[in-house]
């Protein structure tokens, strides 16, 4: 999927994308209220009911094209259909309620929906016009264009565009020829098998808790807390851009390695304890796009002992959170982190303590340092550190 930026809008393209939103979430919650008007063709729908106060007024539909307004009445179907699928399995659901916003509108068929022009970096939407969009070079020329999904930020306008690649495409060169294990932590985000450590923090900045005082001292329903709210979301969105791009630069970094090889913890339990180092860091999301993003990733079972296990001869060892170092009768002693990492890259390549030869903390090869230097450098939230 590729972002592309809706830019140099004019008050009159603005004015129309904000129309467009709006109808939306009137179509949506017209079809909500009375879920059998999905039987009627939505493309024909020109009106809809809105309640304003206590009464309902009547609306035209006059920015919306046909195709969108089916797109939006298909969405909630599958919605629906969701919905009855968990229902089912025996969980508790909800139903679906209006919306006080929509933030999204669907643009499912390409070149009649929407289309791209190259060119000219532009795009042309159905009955909305066409705009100028920053970003189309991202998308190869051997792309296969599919649907497009038209999101409204606190930011700005996107087009959120799915492409088709072909396989062979997607293969990177790995310039770093072995397999690299991970494991997760608190203090140190990434710990790699070489021993390598990742750690970043994103919190929270001194003009959201600012704005956050402000909101609460706000009189519901008043345009200044609407005022607010948004500045709010503006500020959370900057938060999450750079969370994301901490974690964009991880992957990048993790991919110039073989076989990544970690373990599938339960993060979203170390919040009780760790709670604002967690949050702050996004490690949660970052182990499960590694599932995704990687080409050759290995994932070893939550079950499996790691910490306290020595890797030079497989002993289990108990461990408290204020021991950073592990010390075998065997011999081995090493921090306990890289001892965890090289464990996890051990179980993960289905090796035992006998015929784990050569894994024994190599060392760091220059395009490690390299890529470490180039990807993660450029990220001042990110921390590097490597094994003396």
């Amino acid at each position: 999927m590729y972002e592309l930026k809706l830019q140099n809008l004019s008050k009159r393209k603005s004015e129309v994308l904000r129309k467009a939103f709006l109808e939306a979430k009137w179509l949506y919650n017209w079809l909500v209220s009375d879920t059998e008007r999905l039987d009627t063709p939505a493309n024909k729908v020109s009106a809809v009911e809105v309640k304003a106060g206590d009464s309902y007024e009547e609306r035209e539909l006059t920015v919306l094209g046909s195709q969108i307004k089916q797109e939006i009445a298909d969405r909630l179907k599958d919605n629906l259909r969701v919905l009855g699928k968990l229902k089912k399995n025996g969980q508790k659901v909800g139903a679906l309620k209006c919306k006080r916003f929509v933030n999204s509108i669907p643009l499912k068929q390409y070149g009649v929906t929407y289309s791209l022009n190259f060119a000219r970096n532009r795009v042309r939407i159905q009955k909305l016009g066409k705009f100028r969009v920053l970003g189309l070079h991202q998308i190869p020329a051997d792309a296969e264009i599919a649907n497009a999904v038209l999101v409204r930020k606190p930011s700005g306008y996107y087009l959120h565009v799915t492409c088709y690649l072909p396989k062979d495409s997607r293969t990177s060169p790995n310039p770093v020829g072995k397999d690299i294990g991970i494991d997760f932590g608190v203090g140190s985000k990434l710990t790699l098998s070489n021993g390598i450590r990742m750690d970043f923090e994103v919190h929270e900045t001194p003009r959201l808790k600012q704005l956050q005082r402000k909101l609460a001292g706000t009189q519901k329903g008043s345009r200044n807390r609407e005022r607010i709210r948004f500045l709010l979301r503006k500020e959370y969105e900057k938060l999450n851009n750079r969370r994301k791009d901490a974690q964009n630069k991880a992957l990048a970094f993790l991919k110039i390695y073989r076989k990544v090889v970690f373990q599938d913890d339960c993060v979203k339990g170390w919040s009780v304890l760790f709670g604002r180092q967690v949050y702050s860091s996004g490690i949660g999301g970052l182990k499960s796009r590694l599932r995704t993003s990687l080409e050759t990733p290995v994932v070893v079972e939550r079950t499996e002992t790691t910490t306290g296990e020595c890797f030079a001869c497989g002993k289990r060892r108990d461990l408290s959170l204020s021991d950073r170092v592990i010390e075998c009768e065997c011999g081995w002693k090493c921090d306990r982190d890289v001892n965890a990492a090289l464990v996890i890259l051990r179980k993960g390549l289905g090796l035992g303590p006998e015929q784990a030869v050569g894994l024994d903390r190599p060392e760091l090869k220059p395009p490690e340092r390299e890529a470490a230097a180039r990807i993660l450098g450029s990220n001042p939230y990110i921390r590097v550190s490597f094994p003396r």
